[in-house]
């Protein structure tokens, strides 16, 4: 007989093995499957912002992501023009005053050998197709493994998939075309002039977008860029590789990348970011990070959110699993949930982004943020996530910029 868990999770990244964490350690009966073995590389930027740090406390392993990643104090910002911007990271509430940048393949292990370690099952290798259905509820995924094809049957089902809509399109649980955006980054080894602050540049790059070098090591740094591109506008180059060759072309760059050795190859990557129109829950299906459509679209970020809507899941499942709850109600009330968590900000950000990201303004904002140590402190709080976006134009924050 097919066993029936209490949650199936597909999906072992940061989503998917946090959520299976505070899960199992509650007493629930999971399963966390996923199409890869581990440890797998995965295709992105590394930085793990103070809020997804927070979460990671929260799971009992800042100190082994801060001991294993590279501790970052602060942002170097390069304006369109190449005026340079530097902060340290500031103080906000209990959340950590630092930054880590750890590459995905050893994070998203760390996640799942956690959640292994409080008591959910893991199987790899193992692919959902589809979603099994009885009536208009989801009881489970059908799946297959190299033993042959599989029914994984449970009362709940939650989707941690990533950008990869795959899936969703073949259940038919889009509300609509996702929205995406794009990246590539490499790894360099001996780039120089790496310290303990991150950067980002705006020049060379295409609006709204940026380039990045984020340090892994005294001597190497993950060196990417991306851009975000509207609904119903053309992609602003021809490929995300094209982008990051731009911005590597740009003189400053230029000079760091010549003296550096690449490892690996550049890798693309898409950056799903329309959690504001995209469909949340279905009755016995829940769906998280950035499946969900969580990434930032001014910054990209996307591991916090990932790591954030895990704790907003956790806590419907778990009352879900109390009180023996209706799948129908679930969804409701985790879709409530969601919407009251992160609706407000990413319909503020994206007010924010097309508001700033004009060169002339950019440039403006730069030299206001060298002058005043306030809206500076502002424009970082933004960046990380730390703040609601809308101060970011707040009147006080406009004056800054006109008077310059």
């Amino acid at each position: 007989m097919t066993p029936i868990h209490d949650v199936v999770i597909v999906g072992a990244g940061p989503a998917g093995s946090s959520l299976a964490h505070f899960l199992a350690r509650q007493g629930r009966d999971v399963l966390l499957i996923d199409k890869s073995p581990f440890p797998r590389d995965k295709t992105c930027g590394d930085g793990l912002t103070p809020r997804a740090l927070a979460v990671l406390r929260t799971l009992g392993l800042l100190d082994r992501v801060a001991a294993a990643g590279c501790r970052i104090n602060g942002i170097h910002l390069f304006t369109p023009d190449g005026l340079p911007v530097s902060a340290p990271i500031p103080s906000r509430g209990d959340l950590p005053r630092f930054i880590v940048v750890l590459p995905r393949y050893q994070l998203d292990d760390l996640l799942r050998r956690q959640a292994l370690a409080a008591g959910a099952a893991y199987r790899d290798r193992v692919e959902a197709l589809d979603v099994l259905r009885d009536g208009d509820r989801i009881v489970g995924v059908q799946a297959r493994s190299a033993a042959g094809p599989l029914e994984l049957r449970a009362r709940h089902t939650v989707l941690a998939t990533g950008a990869s809509v795959a899936l969703q399109e073949r259940a038919k649980l889009l509300a609509g075309p996702p929205l995406f955006g794009r990246a590539a980054r490499a790894y360099y080894e001996g780039l120089g002039q790496v310290s303990d602050y991150i950067e980002f540049h705006l020049e060379s790059v295409p609006l709204p977008g940026y380039g990045w070098v984020f340090p892994i090591s005294a001597r190497a740094a993950n060196v990417g860029a991306g851009y975000f591109v509207s609904r119903g506008q053309p992609p602003l180059r021809n490929s995300p590789r094209q982008v990051l060759d731009t911005f590597l072309a740009n003189p400053l760059m230029a000079r760091r990348v010549a003296r550096a050795t690449m490892n690996g190859p550049v890798k693309g990557y898409p950056l799903r970011f329309d959690f504001p129109t995209a469909r949340l829950a279905f009755p016995g299906l829940l769906l998280v990070g950035e499946a969900a459509g969580l990434v930032n679209p001014l910054t990209g970020e996307g591991i916090d959110y990932a790591l954030e809507s895990a704790e907003v899941a956790a806590e419907a499942l778990d009352e879900a699993l109390q009180r023996g709850a209706a799948p129908e109600a679930v969804a409701a009330r985790f879709t409530a949930a969601m919407r009251a968590r992160f609706q407000r900000a990413f319909l503020t950000i994206c007010r924010v982004r097309d508001f700033y990201f004009r060169p002339w303004l950019l440039n403006r904002a730069g030299r206001a943020a060298r002058r005043h140590a306030d809206f500076r402190t502002t424009l970082v709080n933004v960046c990380l996530g730390n703040i609601d976006p809308g101060q970011g134009i707040s009147p006080k924050m406009l004056l800054r910029i006109a008077v310059g």
